[in-house]
């Protein structure tokens, strides 16, 4: 973000999707870095690194990032498992194919 605001507040601060389909949207993060929901959860539990403008949620307590049990961790998971909405996805007005302009 901050190449286009020019603003270095702004920098490593990126506009979120929606979490609608998740499950099939790999890979994942800004850069595509990471190949599975699991991985994702472990960036957040392990490898967060402090830098200037880091959300003040992903350092409390004097610890980086989200403190998540496996148990938790699989329940996350599982949760954002629900969003995947097959109907969506195989619906051919929401395909590029289907596409029609009235």
């Amino acid at each position: 973000r901050g190449l286009i605001t020019l603003n270095p507040l702004d920098d490593y601060k990126f506009k979120v999707p929606s979490l609608r389909n998740i499950e099939k949207t790999a890979p994942y993060m800004h850069d595509g870095s990471i190949r599975n929901l699991e991985g994702v959860l472990e960036h957040y539990t392990s490898f967060v690194q402090d830098t200037p403008n880091l959300d003040p949620l992903l350092k409390q307590n004097n610890k980086l990032g989200i403190q998540l049990t496996e148990s938790e961790k699989n329940k996350v998971i599982a949760f954002l498992k629900t969003l995947t909405d097959a109907n969506f996805l195989t619906d051919k007005r929401f395909s590029e194919d289907g596409f029609t302009s009235n």
